[in-house]
């Protein structure tokens, strides 16, 4: 059996996600209840000098896992991808052919995320994670304008995102 490709994700991502992975899968509430600022700046120096994450909350993990994602200075859906992905919030092959188009990195970095949020809903019957409650926090942080939106816009592109990342949370992505 041949080996699966590797995701080439930075490294920050997978130390987080491989935290929350070990010790974050049957928690409640995982994305819904803040962190510690305390253990979010403990974390960020474990990131920063290579040691382990160390920190007695999960949520910390958590939140810093959503302030990593929303830091980067292009989204992880890129800019000029953000129009398309709304048109095809609904269109689940659609959708999967817009990410084919956009950079490698980004597309490697949403995979993973999603990969990771799959494997929470898998554990749902524990952690009472909701498909939909992932994809709305997590639509605002894959997801952005370029330029801030107002009015009905705003809301429609608020669900639009959400529905865009839920396609992806409850459908297996394979890029085929």
């Amino acid at each position: 059996m041949a080996t699966p490709p590797r995701l080439n994700i930075p490294k920050e991502l997978w130390k987080i996600v491989d935290y929350l992975y070990g010790h974050a899968m049957y928690e409640e509430e995982l994305f819904s209840t803040r962190g510690s600022p305390l253990d979010i700046g403990a974390i960020r120096d474990a990131i920063d000098t290579d040691t382990p994450i160390r920190v007695p909350s999960v949520h910390s993990a958590a939140e810093s896992l959503i302030l990593f994602l929303d830091s980067f200075s292009e989204p992880v859906i890129p800019y000029n991808a953000y129009a398309h992905c709304l048109e095809q919030c609904t269109h689940f092959t659609n959708s999967k052919n817009i990410l084919r188009n956009i950079e490698m990195s980004h597309r490697n970095v949403f995979k993973y995320v999603c990969a990771f949020l799959r494997e929470i809903l898998a554990h749902t019957d524990v952690n009472r994670s909701n498909a939909k409650v992932l994809a709305q926090i997590f639509g605002d942080v894959l997801l952005k304008p370029q330029l801030p939106e107002a009015g009905p816009a705003a809301k429609s592109a608020y669900k639009k995102r959400q529905l865009f990342v839920y396609q992806f949370l409850t459908n297996e992505y394979d890029d085929s």
